[in-house]
């Protein structure tokens, strides 16, 4: 084979080399991450007890079974004995080889004149959803008898590279592993923090002059929120290592930070930032914290300044340990927050804007514009602003900006930009952007106009027409007029109003205190625009807090009152139909034994008076977001002008309702 300084340019075979123990859940993905990139696969099993070593067979894979001894090195360097290839790939099975990776690593290596290459690991903590920290990590070398692991946990391979050939040269590449590994419900599951601080203690007991031990157990401590205990062991780590030679240092200094934030100890914090700033310059992450601690200590000039920085530097070099974000989104994010503080909303509405840019799937800055908007008077303004400076490319982007209008409670605006849903809409289309426009004007209050929507399309008798009449109904309840049968959450609300003051009365004199409200653990569903686009009927919970909603933006303060208590007596399960034991002599005022047996039997024949009743938590919460509604309100009216002038508590009254408790776009 021809060759160039010892290096294949033809052939440059790539061996991965894996150490797995009762990983069938996530090995599948992480092995057809790696069809086509490598040319063996070798998996050292140290004893599982599922089907990992048979799926690994499956993927064309040695297996290699070796008896756990607490030591990965150990194990790494078993696999290594039975790799043929030029180079090294090794990867865990929760991670994955990222698609454009597997079609750039032969490029590299075949080209490369390096002795290791870098890849970036995306590291999903958390849920998943909440973004990714991005650590640039040796991932790939070169296959020689002398290159082995080192290291009872956190194995590493440099040194031995290092020291087989002083010269040895790195490359950090663009090519990136994922890493769902630390995400909270593998890490409960696999137990992995206890595991990873029992070995690193022990290496600590082994090698206590050796500091990478003492900053990895610093990282275990900080994962599960030790911070004291975490900062103390970063310490000493910290006055063992040469900062301008230790790979992990930048890193060392923003976890101690880290900490200290955690222990609200900004001014520690900041200095420790000051210092660092000065080995570490291009290290954006630092110059985003600084912000954040200048804030926290009351310093927002100093602190709109850092975050400007850090968006001028932009994200680190790609040697740097980073969060994704930093120098983008995540800092225009904070930036945006901090310049809302400081009742600069038209900045706050730029950085916000520029985060979107930055990321267009953030959520959170849209929540934040539309609610600043709304409370300051300029919702008129949305769809100018949402057409002029945001590219919505398709109808889910227009879905989702709907969605978000209606729960920041801004009804005009998702009203005008509703027509640019679709351009030429079909017959189905139309109707469901007609049921579209009644959910929003029924959350204004506007029964008559949202009749007008509903009723065509009741006639037409298409997907939509059950939905369609069942709102009907409820908008019937709600102005007092006849009630069908046809919808169960508006004869429920029929039935409760007709029972409602002698149950509330017994409850009263039974109990001396007014009912309360109780949660079950069921998951709240937050409403958006796109289920009524999918033709989803509302449940019944969702519905009753979007009457709810109604009556306060349209100030129909007794009714609103009226659906308080009936949905109080149903959280409390004092409502017919709802699973209680109310006796028929004690059904009062007015109803005759006869309908007290229909009611009774209604109630035996339903588990649930309407659709979603049971859902205590979500009832819960669409009672709240309505109270909160009618808070916002209230000081809405309470600051408005008079004549042409604003009151002179207004600024305060909108700092109150910005801060106000709503959805956020973050995931819970």
């Amino acid at each position: 084979m021809p060759k160039k300084g010892g290096i294949n340019l033809l052939t440059e075979r790539i061996s991965l080399c894996m150490i797995v123990k009762d990983e069938e859940e996530l090995l599948p993905q992480c092995l057809a991450s790696v069809q086509g990139a490598v040319d063996e696969i070798i998996v050292v099993d140290t004893g599982s007890s599922d089907r990992s070593a048979a799926i690994a067979r499956q993927h064309g894979a040695v297996v290699v079974p070796l008896e756990w001894c607490d030591d990965f090195a150990a194990a790494r360097n078993a696999g290594l004995e039975q790799a043929s290839g030029d180079w090294i790939l090794f990867l865990d099975a929760d991670e994955a080889l990222d698609a454009a990776a597997r079609e750039q690593i032969r490029s590299w290596t075949r080209v490369s004149g390096c002795d290791g290459l870098f890849l970036n690991i995306h590291n999903y903590t958390g849920s998943g959803q909440q973004g990714v920290t991005v650590n640039p990590v040796l991932r790939l070398f070169r296959n020689a008898p002398e290159h082995r692991f080192e290291g009872r946990i956190h194995e590493q391979i440099a040194a031995a590279i290092c020291h087989r050939n002083p010269q040895a040269a790195f490359h950090v590449t663009d090519m990136i592993i994922h890493h769902y590994g630390y995400q909270t419900a593998i890490v409960e599951r696999k137990d992995k923090v206890n595991r990873n601080v029992r070995l690193l203690q022990q290496a600590v007991e082994e090698e206590p002059d050796q500091p990478f031990h003492h900053y990895n157990l610093g990282v275990e401590y900080l994962r599960v929120g030790e911070a004291e205990r975490a900062l103390e062991t970063f310490g000493v780590a910290r006055k063992a290592i040469d900062p301008a030679v230790t790979s992990y240092a930048h890193l060392l200094f923003k976890y101690e930070v880290r900490c200290l934030q955690h222990l609200n100890r900004w001014q520690e914090a900041l200095d420790r930032i000051d210092a660092a700033l000065e080995l570490f310059p291009e290290y954006t992450d630092l110059m985003h914290h600084r912000g954040v601690c200048a804030d926290a200590l009351g310093d927002v000039d100093r602190a709109e300044l850092s975050l400007r920085e850090a968006v001028r530097m932009g994200p680190p070099p790609p040697i740097y340990h980073t969060e994704e974000g930093i120098g983008t989104y995540q800092t225009w994010y904070t930036l945006g927050r901090l310049l809302e503080g400081r009742a600069d909303l038209e900045g706050a509405v730029d950085a916000y804007v520029e985060a979107v840019r930055a990321k267009s799937s953030l959520l959170p800055p849209l929540y934040r514009i539309f609610r600043m908007m709304r409370v300051s008077g300029q919702e008129h303004q949305i769809p100018v602003l949402v057409t002029e400076r945001f590219a919505l490319g398709s109808e889910e982007a227009t879905h989702k900006v709907l969605g978000i209008l209606e729960q920041s409670r801004c009804y005009e605006a998702a009203l005008q930009l509703l027509p640019d849903v679709s351009s030429h809409p079909s017959g189905e289309m139309r109707e469901r952007l007609s049921v579209a426009e009644a959910m929003l004007q029924i959350q204004r209050g506007n029964w008559k106009q949202a009749r007008l929507k509903l009723e065509p399309v009741q006639r037409k008798k298409g997907l939509l027409v059950i939905s369609s009449a069942r709102w009907l109904e409820r908008l019937n309840w709600i102005e007092g007029k006849e009630v069908g049968s046809d919808d169960p959450l508006a004869s429920w609300l029929k039935r409760s109003s007709q029972v409602g003051t002698a149950l509330e009365e017994k409850s009263v004199r039974k109990t001396g205190q007014k009912v309360g409200l109780r949660a079950t653990k069921k998951k709240d569903r937050d409403s958006g625009m796109t289920e009524t686009f999918s033709g989803a009927a509302y449940d019944g919970w969702q519905a009753f807090g979007q009457m709810m909603e109604g009556c306060v933006q349209s100030g129909q303060w007794k009714e609103l009152h009226s659906l308080i208590q009936i949905g109080q007596r149903q959280l409390h399960g004092e409502e017919l139909g709802a699973g209680d034991t109310v006796r028929m002599e004690e059904i009062e005022n007015g109803i005759g034994k006869e309908k007290g047996k229909e009611i009774e039997k209604e109630k035996q024949m339903a588990v649930e008076p309407f659709p979603g009743a049971s859902d205590t938590l979500a009832g819960t919460s669409w009672m709240v977001k309505g109270l909160v509604s009618a808070a916002d309100r209230h000081l809405e009216t309470f600051a408005q002008c008079t004549d042409g002038q604003r009151h002179h508590c207004w600024p305060v009254v909108q700092h109150i309702r910005l801060e106000l408790p709503g959805v956020d776009g973050f995931e819970s």
